[in-house]
């Protein structure tokens, strides 16, 4: 980091410090499992049996116990409360207080009726403070991040959490106007008036505090969620109402954008809750497991209980660390990717279309006709990409040690090569759909070539990514039939082709749009195989992350061999060119390609 020349200006920060007793009689922790999607500590035991120093992690969790030890429901001896911040705008005080009473039915899968609550702090109370660490408080912070929060503090012992305030940041309202709009107005009519009926805008708000609490109990992100429904189900109202279009309030899937408009999805069932696998695992954290006396006698209910995700593919957990299928952020019906992203774009086509009577009012700035517009075209990319992560992907079911078989299984060929015709055929061919000239006219002199084009460089940045070409060619070895794999010298020419279809033509035309997107390809191969020299001492890795591994030189040779083919293309199509641009571009990227296999050294 290097400091900026001149006088700093000066800052003042205020500080509260909230210190609190840990508990006297310690809470008997629960063992941490990675197929349940807990936060956990990790401590090093030096006293095992196992010839070794030993981890021992345990999950995060409230202390929760039966008033009745011998009821099948009871309310627990102290409850989870949770105070509502009087700085929250009335109007979403109650939808606060509903996402609080959500998560009612997921403890009640554990054994406890009324173990989480909502309340009011006391009135004219001068000793009470949503800073004192004794409270968890849902925070209303004047901000224009546009996020929300939700960390814990637990006993470093046991991992009780001790307080679990959610922080709200204001702006969080506008985000969700966004997402909505671009995900759901094709379903709901509601959304295409700016702005949203209060009734919609707190509907949305009990989604993020609800997904936020989810973090305060102990849970994380469960990106596998929506790759374990099917498109058709999430399109079913029936098994919608019933199922929700995730499993868990705890993924990314954000709204239904898979459903179309005549499949009649209720409008309150549009919008993600509190899900199967929530209530999952809240069971299998939460619930008391009698007559066991230390955290390791309970390790053959905990394993019983998690191998229901052997016939139940919704309760498993994964979040999005391999960066390989089955991990999807923001994804919906993702159990077929390509299907489920086709749908997307029919929503996406419709919402292009009123995205300026929406947008624009009498006597305002076209502020919020850019700003919808340049995140429709950013929910386009986003879908796309979902379709990249089945090249190279895996399916994932983390296992114990009792469960047999592998944990992460490759795609099939056939599958992967749906998923590159796929984009070829409607990410890299120009979307036109999305090119308004309407809207472009009203917020720039100039710049829809750079959208279209950064929206399909983001697919190919996922499609380039160094894990994705490693697993390529790992998952080639490792194959015990070659022809059941999908290459990656395979992916390289089918990439290859599809972005540079024109030099099969025989009269070779090239539209700006599409020498852009060439011109990126050609940007990004070369960052691969030209990196630039690192000069600094990298920045420490926070604890737990692992560093992702370098990209093989396998897949570096694999990338020149694509340039000296393509490059063979490019100089056949030269006297073809139907027009001078694209002449110019062709004899451009034969230049550019030259520069790129044979770098001039500095001196």
């Amino acid at each position: 980091m290097v400091a900026a020349a001149g006088p700093q200006p000066a800052q003042s920060v205020l500080a509260h410090w909230s210190l609190v007793r840990l508990p006297d009689k310690p809470m008997m922790p629960r063992r941490f499992d990675e197929r349940v999607g807990f936060f956990s500590i990790t401590q090093v035991d030096f006293g095992t049996p196992e010839q070794r120093s030993a981890d021992r992690s345990y999950i995060t969790r409230y202390r929760l116990e039966k008033k009745d030890p011998n009821a099948a429901l009871s309310e627990p001896v102290k409850p989870i409360i949770y105070y509502v911040d009087p700085a929250t705008p009335d109007q979403w005080k109650p939808w606060v207080r509903k996402a609080i009473l959500d998560w009612q039915p997921a403890f009640e899968a554990a054994g406890f009726k009324n173990a989480i609550v909502p309340m009011d702090p006391p009135a004219n109370d001068p000793d009470w403070s949503p800073e004192d660490v004794r409270h968890t408080v849902i925070r209303w912070l004047p901000s224009t991040i546009e996020n929300a929060v939700g960390p814990h503090v637990h006993d470093p012992r046991t991992g009780e959490i001790l307080n679990g305030s959610v922080r709200m940041f204001h702006n969080v309202l506008n985000l969700q106007r966004d997402w909505y709009f671009t995900q759901a107005s094709a379903l709901d009519p509601r959304a295409r008036t700016l702005p949203f009926p209060d009734s919609l805008m707190g509907r949305l708000l009990e989604f993020v505090v609800a997904h936020e609490i989810g973090h305060t109990i102990g849970l994380r992100h469960d990106q596998i969620g929506s790759s374990t429904y099917p498109a058709d189900s999430v399109r079913s109202s029936s098994w919608v109402h019933r199922m929700g279009h995730s499993p868990s309030i705890m993924d990314y899937s954000r709204f239904n954008y898979v459903a179309q408009p005549e499949d009649n999805i209720a409008l309150a069932d549009i919008v993600p809750g509190v899900g199967p696998y929530d209530k999952f695992a809240i069971m299998w954290g939460y619930t008391p497991i009698p007559g066991v006396r230390n955290p390791d006698e309970e390790r053959a209910t905990l394993d019983q209980w998690a191998r229901m995700q052997d016939t139940i593919p919704w309760y498993r957990f994964s979040e999005n660390n391999e960066g390989g299928y089955g991990t999807l952020n923001e994804a919906v019906g993702d159990a077929d990717p390509v299907r489920s992203t086709a749908l997307g774009f029919k929503n996406l086509r419709r919402v292009v279309t009123y995205i300026s009577a929406a947008a624009t009012k009498p006597g305002e700035d076209n502020d919020d006709l850019r700003e919808l517009y340049d995140r429709t075209v950013g929910q386009w990319a986003t879908e796309a990409n979902h379709v990249a992560t089945v090249i190279g992907g895996e399916a994932v079911q983390y296992k114990s040690g009792s469960q047999p078989g592998a944990v992460y299984t490759p795609l099939s060929r056939a599958r992967q090569q749906e998923a590159m015709r796929f984009i070829n055929e409607n990410v890299f061919q120009t979307p036109s759909y999305l090119i308004q000239p309407a809207i472009a006219r009203r917020i720039e002199a100039a710049g829809m070539i750079t959208r279209i084009t950064n929206a399909q460089a983001r697919v190919l940045t996922g499609l380039l990514n160094d894990g994705r070409l490693n697993r390529l060619i790992e998952n080639e070895a490792l194959a015990g039939n070659k022809g059941d794999s999908y290459s990656l010298a395979a992916m390289l020419d089918d990439l290859r082709r599809g972005v540079w279809t024109e030099l099969s033509q025989s009269r070779v035309s090239i539209d700006p749009y599409r020498r852009t997107l060439q011109n990126q390809l050609l940007t990004q191969i070369n960052a691969k195989l030209n990196p630039p020299a690192v000069t600094a001492t990298p920045a420490p890795a926070f604890p737990g992350f692992t560093p992702p591994a370098p990209l093989l030189e396998d897949a570096r040779s694999q990338l020149r061999g694509e340039l000296v083919s393509l490059r063979a293309e490019i100089r056949r199509a030269i006297p073809r060119a139907a027009d001078r641009e694209t002449r110019l571009h062709l004899e451009a990227a034969d230049h550019q390609i030259g520069e790129i296999l044979e770098p001039k050294k500095s001196d």
